[in-house]
């Protein structure tokens, strides 16, 4: 699969070592806006004159498969539009964007058109994720009833400490905390549940130390389609016990409760009248940790095989819960998702 990148930030330059570790990938060509941080990954990453673009255009004409946009959210859509138009399929980093309905616009545009869309999601690759999945699905851990997840970043009140996640482009978001990282949440509670949200109630607020005009903290009740509840608390600028970015997970089945805490990994407190079992990560079938995992799962989706990897269809239903979460706590009442897609 021969791949044009375009952006080359901090999650750019990681994407080019997926892509280079990759054994059924290979890189055809750079984009990068700017002629001096274009030079520097030409030499960091020994890439010839043939493979480094300024020009968008120019890099689309050559041949390739694939376009992975790694760009500011609000410049998703259109440069996916542009690798559509060329003939190329198209891997898009979360979020696909942070408006809805751009995004429902976009699904309607590739109607009828043989190039593939895909969101890369790559929190969905995680073994201890995939663990709970496969219990809940063969029975190991019995029927899944709900999950608390408690996400915290941030050990003081001093704004310094946040700056860098707001730089740039990032702080003019509509909600940083929602579109860039809670986004990821979702998409893995639609993931672990096998569902879609049916309702959901959201209060979000700012602390007095906030550095956006957030909001930077939520407290969402979430209601499934198969009947799963989900209480997730997620903050951007606590102070003190941060977690991992995934969040500490506590997922109550009917064969016992599950517990995801960052290096601690998974515990189980069984049920003690018929206990369950964590399945091993062998057994889980992950493709592979974060977007080795996705360029796994894509490989198969381009090959037309079952594949998890979401496409853009898929992923509006992941948007639109961080939309239905920013109207809730806007209004104060509980959304249907039926109001948003």
């Amino acid at each position: 699969m021969k791949i044009i990148q375009v952006g080359y930030g901090y999650w750019g330059e990681s994407w080019l070592q997926f892509i280079a570790d990759d054994p059924n990938s290979e890189l055809a060509a750079l984009v990068v806006r700017t002629p001096e941080t274009l030079k520097k990954a030409q030499d960091k990453w020994g890439l010839r004159d043939d493979m480094c673009f300024t020009d968008y255009d120019k890099a689309l004409e050559l041949e390739a498969d694939l376009v992975v946009i790694v760009m500011p959210h609000y410049a998703h859509i259109d440069f996916a539009k542009k690798a559509v138009l060329a003939g190329k399929d198209v891997l898009i980093e979360k979020p696909l964007c942070d408006d809805l309905d751009e995004a429902k616009e976009f699904a309607e545009w590739m109607k009828g058109r043989k190039e593939r869309v895909f969101v890369s999601q790559n929190y969905r690759y995680r073994d201890e994720l995939w663990q709970i999945r496969h219990g809940i699905n063969n029975g190991e851990l019995g029927e899944l009833q709900f999950v608390e997840l408690d996400y915290r970043t941030g050990m003081t009140t001093d704004p310094q400490e946040h700056v860098w996640n707001i730089q740039g482009w990032r702080g003019k978001q509509a909600c940083m905390q929602a579109y860039e990282v809670c986004i990821h949440h979702f998409d893995m509670f639609r993931f672990l549940t096998g569902s879609n949200v049916k309702s959901l109630y959201a209060d979000g607020w700012n602390p007095k130390w906030a550095i956006t005009h957030g909001p930077e903290s939520f407290f969402v009740n979430l209601e499934f389609e198969n009947g799963a509840h989900i209480l997730f608390s997620n903050h951007m600028s606590s102070v003190g016990a941060p977690t991992e970015f995934q969040g500490n997970w506590q997922v109550q089945c009917s064969r016992g409760l599950v517990t995801w805490r960052g290096p601690e990994g998974l515990k189980l407190y069984p049920a003690s009248d018929h206990p369950g079992v964590i399945p091993s990560a062998a057994e889980s079938g992950c493709p592979g940790f974060d977007r080795a995992g996705v360029l796994a799962e894509l490989h198969k989706a381009r090959a037309g095989q079952p594949s998890t990897l979401p496409t853009l269809e898929d992923n509006l239903y992941s948007l639109a819960i961080a939309t239905a979460v920013l109207l809730s706590a806007k209004e104060h009442r509980v959304v249907e998702m039926s109001e948003l897609i």
